[in-house]
Parts: structure tokens; C-alpha cells; sequence
């Protein structure tokens, strides 16, 4: 989005398209579809890094693209010794097949149910009073505007690739949903 206005970006125009007009697009299914992976996966990490910190962490920042993405959140120790954990952790949640719901909630009823999974609704612009809820059933739930998977079994297997200090208290971990092939 740019200045409030959906943006789409083509490989190829082959004529003039005029305000008003209609245009046919072809989603890129295999991009499309590797930034839903990447984007559930992001969700399940969540799950994955409590339960190997012992605590919820809070997510500061983050990015999705085709084939990777990373969190950063606020913490004040190495998740480096941890990187082992959290992929079997986050590789445990794959295997349990979850579904992947989405809903839409009042936005009162929206911030009591995602306390229950450690996130809140602080980001979100205080006018939105519907919120669109996705949850990795009974494990993870957040405001969420992003594709996802319709259950964990389709992320395949989560690869972390690297852990980054970002500055004191802020730790950034970068991961990747591989395909069984892509995995070997």
C-alpha cells in the first residue's frame, strides 16, 4: 500500500490500462505461497521461542519474504545457545497438524481473546473496531492481516538459519518453512 492506495506490481503491461478500467492478474503462485509458509511460520515461532526461553517474548519487529523471515524481540539474553531448542520446537509444532484459523472479532472481544496467547492489540490504530484474528489453533493468536497456511502440516520444516544481537536487549532470529526437498 502506498499513501492508502493498493499497489500492484506487474512483470509485464501489454497495454495501457486507463483509471476505472478492469485488469486480469495471475497471482505468482509458488511466491505466494512460500510467503504464507514464511508467514505461519512466523506466528508458530512465537510458541516456539516461550517455550524455549521459558517466557513470552515481546516481538519488536519483523519481516516476510519468499524465502526467509525474522522476529525481533526484546530480550536481554543470547538466543544462541537456544537456536537448537527453538527449531525442534518450532519443527514439534509442524508435526501436530494445527489448524490455522481466521475470524473476525469486536475489538474489545479481539484483545481479550489474543491476552490468552501473550499478544495484545497495542499496534493496532485505535479506529479499527473489527479485528481480523489469526490463530494457529490453541497455540498462538494475533491481529493479522497477512495469507497463511490452512494448518502447521504445510509449513513442511522450519529451518532457523541465523541469530543476530541488534543492540542491547533486542535479538533478531532468522528462519525459513522448507519444503521436504528443500530440507535434505
Amino acid at each position: 500500500m502506498v499513501n492508502g492506495t493498493v499497489v500492484h506490481i506487474a512483470e509485464e503491461i501489454k497495454e495501457e490500462i486507463r483509471p476505472e478500467e478492469k485488469a486480469k492478474g495471475i497471482v505468482a503462485w509458488s511466491r505466494r505461497y512460500a510467503l504464507m509458509k514464511n508467514h505461519t511460520t512466523a506466528h508458530l515461532m512465537a510458541e516456539a521461542l516461550r517455550r524455549a526461553t521459558g517466557t513470552p517474548l515481546k516481538i519488536v519487529g519483523s519481516a516476510i519474504s519468499a524465502d526467509k523471515a525474522r522476529l525481533d524481540l526484546a530480550y536481554e539474553k543470547s538466543l544462541g545457545p537456544l537456536l537448537p531448542k527453538i527449531e525442534e520446537g518450532a519443527n514439534s509444532i509442524v508435526k501436530e497438524n494445527r489448524a490455522v484459523e481466521v475470524k473476525i472479532m469486536k475489538r474489545d472481544e479481539a484483545e481479550d481473546y489474543v491476552k490468552k496467547f501473550y499478544e495484545n492489540l497495542e499496534t493496532l490504530p485505535p479506529q479499527v473496531a473489527n479485528v481480523r484474528i489469526v490463530e494457529i489453533k490453541g497455540l498462538h493468536a494475533c491481529a493479522c492481516g497477512g495469507t497463511h497456511v490452512k494448518n502447521t502440516g504445510e509449513i513442511g520444516t522450519v529451518k532457523v538459519l541465523k541469530r543476530i544481537s541488534k543492540g542491547k536487549g533486542v535479538e533478531r532470529i532468522e528462519f525459513a518453512a522448507k519444503s521436504q526437498k528443500q530440507a535434505a
